[in-house]
């Protein structure tokens, strides 16, 4: 009887044979897991990362429409949107904060300062949405109420424009 595939002793090219494999069975956590194995060693791309539900390409499509309405804030002192905030980049690949996905819109004018934020800690994981307002966390939406994330946004949004 076999046991657990060790994915550390298994070369590039046979991580990547056996990715394929894997995705063409079905076999979901074992795309997951050789997928953070490939991140790990920095040798997964775009490409294999297309294979997550949730990926980087994923996040932007879903954060568009929160960075238009940051953009259209008269006067916006911040990013209306970035792929790389600080839990992303700067911090060591076993840092415990460190996140695979770190992206975010932002507003700030004289009465407001507001971050809606995606959080993914690893490829695999369910991202986490964050609504924070003068860095104090507000509100925590999953990818199913991010309806309600967007009427939100706008509604801050609009108190920023009439800040003004």
């Amino acid at each position: 009887m076999k046991g657990p595939i060790d994915f550390s002793k298994l070369t590039s090219k046979e991580l990547k044979n056996l990715l394929a494999n894997a995705h063409r069975a079905g076999e979901t956590a074992m795309v997951i897991a050789i997928l953070r194995e490939m991140a790990n060693r920095g040798i997964a791309t775009s490409r294999e990362f297309r294979l997550l539900t949730w990926n980087q390409e994923q996040v932007r499509k879903t954060m568009q429409p929160f960075k238009d309405v940051a953009s259209a804030v008269q006067g916006n002192q911040r990013t209306p949107y970035t792929q790389a905030g600080g839990r992303k980049i700067g911090r060591p690949k076993d840092h415990p904060d460190k996140l695979w996905i770190d992206t975010y819109s932002a507003i700030k004018t004289p009465k407001i300062n507001a971050e809606f934020l995606c959080y993914i800690k690893e490829p695999g994981d369910d991202p986490e949405f964050h609504l924070t307002i003068d860095h104090a966390h507000v509100q925590t939406f999953n990818a199913d109420a991010l309806s309600e994330a967007l009427r939100s946004w706008r509604k801050l949004a609009d108190r920023a424009n009439s800040a003004r």
